[in-house]
């Protein structure tokens, strides 16, 4: 098989019981992700139920999936039929008796893009935007304040990593472009402001993304990651330094219900039921156009007050497990406790 074959065939989850020097076996799941990234879980036999679990990233070359970790050990594998099989330091077939406990079998395999914990993994490494694509299989990682890394898992095609040039409008479409000359060739980002479909999950992201790297044209779905616990109801409790008088309000308490599957907002800003879209970006936060009902209450002055706030297109935001605060030149302009 060629590398891009290789790629495409070893996504997924694979697991065995391989031998082990002091301990009846170890029980062994490895994950490859179509995101070049990978997870290996062990667990030895005998000892503790406690995983030992790491993390990194993968490639393909010369027809062998590679695991970049440091150290010697069974980083290379090889496909044959459905069995993932682990080679041994200097890359070659273990012939020993126990050869094969080194196969590896097929599992079920979870796609990335169905698994939130690698979003909030990346998440947490600072990533401020994701995307892959398929067909060859590719990655792409946006750090606004570092650096781009493109990867793909077939490695004759190659991975580049480069400061983050200035972004540029595009032209006819809503979305920006990167453009970056490497000591690789020439790097072009498009990220388009519209709905993708991951060809293998099915699942839909907001961004269309295509990279070109020199002749090479790749195409997929991307989005910028967000903070999971943003997600929920949220009770206004202070509005520009002043507190809510719940009292006053307990008809119609402000409130915000914040979906960031859809990407939409919806709650009471008073007196009228409001919803919009919303899409966090790093720790920036952008209501898009609130429509709100169009219902004439006595006093209006909370209502206008709150919608001005959600307006503003400098917000920033800082959340924790029970408060949500937006904030304006560092300064809280509105804070909110989880509600239920």
């Amino acid at each position: 098989m060629s590398n891009a074959e290789v790629a495409r065939t070893a996504i997924g989850m694979w697991s065995g019981t391989i031998p082990c020097a002091d301990c009846p076996g170890i029980d062994y799941t490895l994950e490859l992700h179509a995101d070049s990234t990978y997870r290996e879980r062990m667990v030895y036999q005998g000892r503790s139920a406690t995983p030992f679990v790491q993390s990194g990233h993968w490639g393909v070359g010369d027809g062998r999936v590679q695991l970049k970790k440091q150290g010697v050990g069974n980083n290379q594998l090889v496909i044959e039929g459905e069995t993932l099989i682990m080679l041994d330091s200097e890359g070659n077939k273990i012939e020993s008796q126990l050869a094969d406990a080194y196969r590896l079998a097929r599992q079920n395999p979870e796609e990335p893009e169905d698994n939130p914990s690698l979003w909030r993994e990346k998440y947490e490494r600072g990533i401020d935007f994701a995307a892959t694509g398929n067909e060859p299989f590719w990655s792409l990682e946006i750090d606004l304040e570092k650096m781009i890394e493109f990867k793909a898992l077939d490695e004759e095609n190659g991975s580049v990593l480069t400061p983050v040039p200035a972004a540029e409008k595009l032209e006819g479409a809503e979305g920006i472009v990167y453009k970056v000359q490497t000591v690789s060739g020439n790097l072009e980002i498009r990220l388009v402001k519209e709905t993708c479909v991951n060809t293998m999950s099915g699942r839909k992201f907001p961004y269309t993304v295509t990279v070109l790297k020199n002749d090479m044209e790749y195409k997929g779905c991307g989005m910028y990651l967000r903070d999971s616990r943003l997600n929920g109801n949220w009770n206004l409790v202070e509005l520009e330094g002043k507190a809510i008088n719940i009292k006053d309000a307990e008809q119609n308490q402000p409130f915000l219900n914040i979906d960031l599957a859809e990407g939409r907002v919806s709650g009471r800003a008073g007196c009228n039921r409001i919803t919009g879209r919303l899409e966090p970006i790093s720790d920036r936060i952008n209501f898009g156009p609130i429509a709100a009902t169009r219902m004439a209450c006595l006093d209006m002055d909370l209502e206008s007050q709150f919608l001005r706030v959600l307006s503003d297109a400098e917000l920033r935001y800082s959340v924790s497990e029970e408060s949500l605060e937006l904030l304006l030149g560092g300064k809280a302009v509105a804070v909110f406790a989880r509600g239920k």
